[in-house]
């Protein structure tokens, strides 16, 4: 098997009709073999249901257990026989294959982990995947690059020319090596539902000296937070997205190490959190202002 196509799944039934169609339709005419899996992560919807009778094709993984998006995408792979895997939201559009180019390019790139498409949000009206990391007042954020207009996907695709931009892991579309994302574990299950799973899982890539890079040769679209929307709302995705910031942090401490006075930047954080009532960053910033260094 060439290339497994992983769509991660919760309550998404209204989703995944135009997704699956798309995917089944851009990959009939591909010359290598391929698979489409969708990880169900215990939905209650007819999504099940709907996968069965309208996508015999698409194997149906079905959780008992809700995992969260990292633990759900884990499970997908690990049902996977392809070489190549390919993680995909629900709530992504595409026209056409986009992913042999991708796994082209990273046939060719051994010392690459993952490669992106430019992934254009429509909600945000620019494109998502063209980030940087940086550390601000003891945290690290994203933001998009400095360089690049984000807002024109075709004027950006034209900017970066053929080239590999490196740029932090984004989890609504890439495709990476099966070999590599075994050697990685995989996603942390610990970042529970959503946010910096992605980051985090490329962070380590980076330790074993693999690259995410993105190649301007495909382009896909994304709806953005549709599910999260739905499950969390604005309120449940600030302390999701603030909790998993402060645990890559803490996984990731080494970021900190060029960062004078940090361990007095995460006391601070921690009254500021305690009165807008985001109790789950607190023992991680605990931990990090009174463990050992960064090495």
């Amino acid at each position: 098997m060439r290339l497994s196509v992983i769509v991660p799944n919760f309550n998404g039934e209204e989703l995944l009709p135009s997704l699956l169609g798309s995917l089944q339709s851009s990959l009939s005419a591909a010359q290598y073999e391929w698979e489409i899996i969708v990880a169900d992560d215990a939905s209650t919807d007819g999504s099940r249901t709907l996968v069965a009778e309208r996508f015999p094709r698409v194997r149906l993984v079905v959780g008992d257990q809700n995992l969260g998006y990292g633990g759900n995408c884990n499970r997908g792979a690990a049902a996977a026989s392809g070489e190549y895997l390919a993680f995909v939201n629900s709530d992504i559009s595409l026209d056409g294959d986009v992913f042999e180019p991708l796994v082209e390019k990273l046939e060719g790139s051994s010392g690459v982990f993952a490669l992106m498409p430019l992934v254009f949000a429509e909600a945000l009206r620019r494109v998502e995947n063209l980030q940087e990391m940086w550390i601000s007042r003891g945290l690290p954020w994203l933001r998009p690059v400095q360089d690049i207009i984000v807002e024109d996907w075709q004027e950006a695709a034209g900017i970066l020319g053929d080239r590999l931009r490196t740029a932090p892991l984004c989890g609504a579309f890439f495709v990476c090596r099966r070999e590599h994302f075994n050697e990685l574990g995989g996603f942390e299950p610990a970042f529970g539902r959503a946010y910096w799973e992605d980051v985090d899982l490329g962070y380590r890539a980076r330790r074993m000296g693999l690259a995410t890079v993105i190649c301007t040769d495909a382009v896909v679209k994304h709806a953005h937070s549709q599910t999260l929307n739905r499950v969390l709302g604005d309120r449940g995705k600030r302390r999701s997205l603030l909790r998993n910031q402060a645990l890559f942090l803490r996984r990731n401490l080494d970021l900190l190490r060029p960062v004078p006075w940090y361990r007095l930047y995460l006391l601070l954080r921690i009254p500021q959190r305690m009165l807008s009532g985001d109790w789950g960053t607190i023992p991680h910033y605990l931990s990090m202002a009174f463990g050992a260094a960064p090495q």
